[in-house]
C-alpha cells in the first residue's frame, strides 16, 4: 500500500473532501504504528527506570514534588501519593511500557503508560517533565486508541493461536485499520517541528549561533566534546541555525511520500544525531525519531522484507539459531508467565491473557513496593532512626550569606578572535597573519548577563608601545564588540598586538602577524 491516496478510474479528480477521508480513514496494516509502539516505550524505559529508585522523592507527599499547576495558583489540582503509592505508581509505568513494547495486552498497556506518564510528569515539572515528555504523552494517548498491537506482537500471536489461524504467509494477509491515528502522529510531529520554528523565528539569539554557542561550551545537558570542537568555528553554527529552521518549516509541507518524506526523514535523523554529538541530548532525539516510523508503510516494508528473504538466504545457515530465538519469543514468554502464575495449587487464576496480566501486574507492583521499603535508600528505618542533618562547613556558609560579589572583569569575557571576514555577525577566517591592505577584525564575545560596558581594542607594537586605541561601548543587550583595523602602509610588517581592554585593566591579547604585498604567508609566528 502506498502512502498516496487511491481512488476510482472512473474518477481522476475525486473532491477535496473525498480525499480527507482518503487520507484518515484508508485501510492499512499498522506496520508504521507497531514499530512507533517499540521505539516509544524503549524511550520510555529509559526515563521511568532510573527514575524508580527516586519515586519517592519525586512523586510523594514523602518527598519535594514540584506540581506544574502550582505555578497556576492550583496547588491541589492534582492529588499527590504517598511513598508507597507512588512507588507502585511509578512500577505499573515501567511494567506497562515493557509489556507495551513486546505487544502483550497492548491497548491496556498504552492507555496506564499514557494515564500515569502523564500524571507523574505533572507531579514534577522540575525534571521530569521535559520536551520530550511532552511529545511522548501525545504518542502514547494516541496509540492507545490504534490497533497498533495487531502486528509484531504477543497478542497477535495469541490471537492466531486462540483461532487456530496460521501465521501470514505475506505481508498482504495481515489485518488492516483505518489510518487516522498514524496520520495524527504523523501531523503531530510536523506541528512540533513548525512551532519550534516560530519559536526560533522570535529569537535572535539563535540566529545569530550565540544560543547553540553557549550550549555547546556547557554540559547543561551531558558531554558533547564534538559541540565544544564545534564552537571553534563560530560561523558553521550561523549556517546550521538556518537549514536546521529552513528544514523545520519544511517537514510539515514535504515529508508525505516521495523524494520530500526521504530527504526531510535523513535530514531529521541527522538533525537529531547531531543534537546528540554537540548538544549532549539523548532521550530527545529517540523519542522524536520514534515518530519517524509513522511515516513508514507497507510498501515499505515489503522492500525490506524482500531484501531479509534474500539476505536470509544466503546467509540463513549461519544466522538460524538467532532468527529461531525470535519468532519463538512470544511462546516462551507466554508459557513462563503461565508456568509461574498458574502452578498446581492456583488454579484460581483467570486463563485469559488480560487476566494474567493483572495478576502478574498485581504482582510485581505490590513486589517493588517492598523491595523499595526495605532498601531504605534515604535511611529513614536505620538502627539508630532516621539519618541526622550533617553539619554545613563554616566557610561554605559564610559564603551562601556573604550576598552577590561582583565579577571580575576577565570572566565576562568568553572570546576574543581576530580573522579577516564575518558571515551572520561571526568572524570566519580566523588567522593571525595579514598583508599590506587587508582588513584586521577584531571581535569580543562576552557571556550573559553583563552591565553596560566599555571596551578598548588597542593596536600596540612588538615593544608593547600604543599606536592606535579603538573603543565603543557594549550595551547590556549586546553579547558581541567588533573592532576594525586595516594593514595600511603605516604599518612596518612585523609583529603587532590586538590588546582588549575595559576601563584600564587589560582582559586579553592576541599576536598578530603583518606581512608585506610581496613576502609569502608561510612566515606565521616568525617570532
Amino acid at each position: 500500500m502506498n502512502d498516496t491516496s487511491h481512488h476510482n478510474a472512473n474518477d481522476p479528480s475525486p473532491g477535496l473532501r473525498a480525499r480527507i477521508g482518503t487520507f484518515f480513514f484508508a485501510e492499512e496494516t499498522p506496520f508504521g504504528l507497531a514499530l512507533v509502539r517499540i521505539v516509544i516505550c524503549v524511550a520510555c524505559l529509559l526515563v521511568t527506570m532510573p527514575r524508580w529508585i527516586h519515586s519517592r522523592e519525586l512523586y510523594s507527599s514523602d518527598g519535594a514534588p514540584t506540581p506544574l499547576a502550582l505555578n497556576y495558583g492550583y496547588p491541589d489540582l492534582l492529588p499527590i501519593p504517598s511513598a508507597g503509592l507512588a512507588v507502585a505508581l511509578m512500577t505499573i509505568l515501567t511494567f506497562c511500557c515493557a509489556t507495551a513494547c513486546i505487544g502483550w495486552c497492548t491497548r491496556t498497556s498504552l492507555a496506564i503508560s499514557a494515564v500515569l506518564y502523564t500524571y507523574l510528569n505533572l507531579l514534577d515539572s522540575i525534571s521530569t517533565m521535559t520536551k520530550y515528555s511532552v511529545i511522548t504523552s501525545h504518542v502514547l494517548f494516541l496509540l492507545a486508541f490504534s490497533h497498533c498491537g495487531a502486528v509484531w506482537s504477543i497478542d497477535a500471536w495469541l490471537r492466531r493461536r486462540r483461532l487456530g489461524l496460521p501465521s501470514p504467509c505475506s505481508l498482504a494477509n495481515h489485518p488492516k485499520f483505518a489510518a487516522w491515528p498514524r496520520r495524527l502522529i504523523q501531523i503531530l510531529i510536523g506541528v512540533v517541528y513548525f512551532g519550534a520554528s516560530v519559536t526560533k523565528m522570535h529569537t535572535p539569539a539563535y540566529f545569530s549561533g550565540d544560543q547553540l554557542w553557549h550550549w555547546m561550551i556547557t554540559n547543561v545537558n551531558n558531554a558533547n566534546p564534538i559541540g565544544e570542537w564545534l564552537t571553534l568555528y563560530p560561523a558553521y553554527l550561523v549556517v546550521f541555525a538556518y537549514l536546521c529552521v529552513i528544514w523545520e518549516i519544511l517537514f510539515l509541507f514535504l515529508s508525505w511520500r516521495g523524494w520530500g518524506r526521504v530527504c526531510m526523514l535523513a535530514m531529521g535523523i541527522g538533525f537529531h544525531i547531531m543534537t546528540t554529538l554537540t548538544l549532549g541530548l539523548y532521550l530527545f532525539p529517540i523519542t522524536c525519531v520514534s515518530t519517524y516510523f509513522a511515516f513508514v508503510n507497507s510498501e515499505d516494508v515489503s522492500v525490506v522484507a524482500a531484501r531479509l528473504r534474500r539476505w536470509k538466504r544466503r546467509h540463513g545457515e549461519t544466522w538460524l539459531p538467532y532468527f529461531t530465538a525470535i519468532t519463538g519469543l512470544p511462546r516462551a514468554i507466554t508459557g513462563w508467565t503461565t508456568r509461574m502464575l498458574r502452578p498446581a495449587g492456583l488454579r484460581w487464576i483467570p486463563a485469559s491473557s488480560l487476566g494474567v496480566f493483572g495478576v502478574l501486574l498485581t504482582v510485581v507492583s505490590l513486589g517493588a513496593v517492598e523491595i523499595e521499603y526495605r532498601l531504605d535508600i534515604y535511611g529513614e528505618r536505620g538502627p539508630h532512626g532516621p539519618l541526622a542533618l550533617k553539619e554545613i562547613d563554616p566557610e561554605v556558609a559564610q559564603q551562601m550569606f556573604a550576598g552577590s560579589k561582583r565579577l571580575r572583569e576577565y570572566d565576562k569575557l568568553l572570546a576574543f578572535d581576530i580573522g579577516s571576514s564575518m558571515f551572520g555577525g561571526m568572524i570566519t577566517g580566523v588567522r593571525d597573519t595579514f598583508r599590506y591592505g587587508e582588513s584586521i577584525l577584531a571581535q569580543c564575545t562576552l557571556s550573559p548577563p553583563h552591565e553596560d560596558m566599555w571596551l578598548e581594542c588597542n593596536l600596540h607594537d612588538a615593544n608593547n608601545i600604543l599606536i592606535d586605541r579603538v573603543g565603543q561601548i557594549v550595551v547590556r543587550s549586546q553579547l558581541r564588540g567588533n573592532f576594525l583595523y586595516r594593514a595600511c602602509d603605516a604599518l612596518e610588517p612585523g609583529t603587532y598586538y590586538l590588546v582588549l581592554r575595559t576601563g584600564t585593566q587589560e582582559l586579553t591579547r592576541r599576536k598578530i602577524e603583518i606581512l608585506s604585498s610581496d613576502e609569502p604567508r608561510c612566515r606565521l609566528n616568525a617570532n
